[in-house]
């Protein structure tokens, strides 16, 4: 089978492909949002290591995962297989990827401080680094690969980010009361399994087409490459490319914190664990409600417009948290605002992603849909690495005490800086930079 590059631009993505594609991230996050939001307390409060340990450990390893994004990256771009140049990794990374969660929450805590540190970084560093790059990068990667039409790109995108989302509030809605009756070990490995089984669904159904178009199968075409070097010199020299990494870090601060903090939250200032379930339900339901209507909004009111205003209501819901966010109800109104926002900016940037790549290909002619997805991949990890890492450290420089029952004042208001006032000045910054990512009015 063959295609124009007419063929390729027009393509339409069914229904099915679609779901299946979406399912992607359930399974990517059985893994990821599970060690984001819980592995912390589970080494802090579990396995007894202290938390800026922690802290250090996680801004570390998103240190190696700024080299990791950009060197599968350029796999990706190298990779010429029947099936694809992403699919084929995604595929190899499902065993080592759920696998990888397992090893992370079966540290006994028995062991010397010095064994459980080691083994923490190197379990940590292997499933962050290594697996959930691969699989993530690769599951990304597909959407600009699968279709060439922006719209195709959209849909496919609102999908992944849907069940992303649901998927997120059950981990967070059920994790922490499974795993006080069954275990953390047992809890990953349920995890696991059914992580292994949407991922194995997403690499039946979904197909990549760019290497079917007829151009594409130019043997010459296909044994160009780019080096590391020259593919970072051309990343570098297109603005929209560091804006989409900045932009991508300052989001994922957010969620990062939240994330992981909001434990800290809800079991020290509500004294009641179980109520971040309530507020991950709070701040995701209008996000899975809204993002059906990102596309359309972005094509009325442009994708620039649209962005920027996910970045202030993201900044505006976080402040309304920072000030009144002990008061249950106001919480909740400040979840919901952020969670507006962050269907525009979830909806959006990763698509806007296609449109760097093709304008980059247009501007130099050379096509990096790896190497840029990578920068989206790598401003996740590194700003999620980050959120957590702040944690980590604000509990400690707070004086926070492990298993306490009570926490002091200045372990109170660093918890709630970490889920209010540092997610609020990311969003801030968010806006003042979407404003000038003006890719389509250049584009014309």
């Amino acid at each position: 089978m063959t295609l124009t590059k007419e063929q390729f631009k027009n393509q339409k993505i069914g229904t099915g492909e679609k779901l299946a594609y979406g399912v992607s991230n359930v399974g990517g996050n059985l893994v990821y949002a599970t060690i984001s939001s819980f592995a912390t307390i589970y080494y802090t409060d579990s396995v007894g290591i202290a938390a800026a340990t922690v802290g250090t450990m996680m801004i570390l390893a998103r240190i190696f995962d700024a080299f990791s994004d950009i060197a599968m990256g350029t796999i990706i771009d190298r990779t010429h297989k029947k099936s694809g140049q992403a699919k084929p990794w995604f595929v190899w990374s499902i065993i080592p990827l759920v696998i990888s969660l397992i090893l992370v929450f079966i540290l006994p805590a028995s062991w010397g401080n010095t064994a459980k540190v080691v083994y923490m970084y190197v379990t940590y560093i292997w499933s962050a680094v290594f697996c959930f790059t691969a699989n993530s990068l690769s599951a990304v990667s597909m959407q600009s690969l699968m279709t060439g039409s922006k719209n195709g790109r959209m849909g496919l995108n609102a999908s992944y980010q849907i069940f992303g989302f649901i998927t997120i509030i059950l981990v967070n809605m059920i994790t922490s009361n499974v795993a006080a009756k069954i275990g953390w070990a047992k809890l990953s490995v349920v995890y696991a399994i059914l992580a292994t089984i949407c991922l194995v669904i997403t690499a039946v159904v979904c197909k990549e087409r760019k290497h079917l178009i007829i151009e594409e199968q130019n043997e010459e075409c296909k044994q160009r490459t780019i080096s590391i070097k020259e593919g970072v010199s051309y990343l570098l020299k297109n603005r929209y490319v560091i804006i989409v990494l900045v932009l991508s870090i300052l989001n994922y601060i957010t969620i990062g914190g939240f994330n992981s903090g909001g434990v800290y939250y809800a079991t020290y200032i509500y004294n009641n664990p179980a109520l971040f379930g309530l507020m991950t339900l709070a701040g995701m339901l209008p996000t899975i409600l809204l993002s059906s209507l990102i596309p359309a909004l972005g094509k009325k009111f442009s994708k620039r417009n649209v962005l920027a205003a996910g970045y202030l209501l993201q900044g505006a819901g976080y402040l309304i948290i920072q000030f009144e966010g002990t008061v249950l109800p106001v919480m909740i109104l400040g979840l919901v605002i952020k969670g507006a926002g962050l269907a525009a900016v979830a909806g959006l940037l990763i698509p806007m992603i296609g449109d760097v790549i093709e304008y980059e290909e247009k501007k130099s002619g050379v096509r990096l849909d790896g190497m840029m997805n990578a920068i989206a991949t790598c401003g996740i990890k590194v700003g999620t690495g980050l959120g957590l890492a702040m944690v980590g450290w604000l509990l400690q420089f707070g004086g926070y005490i492990q298993r306490a029952e009570v926490q002091s004042a200045s372990t109170i208001s660093m918890i709630k800086l970490m889920v209010g006032g540092i997610p609020a000045i990311c969003g801030f910054l968010g806006f003042l930079l979407a404003i000038k990512f003006d890719i389509e009015r250049v584009e014309k």
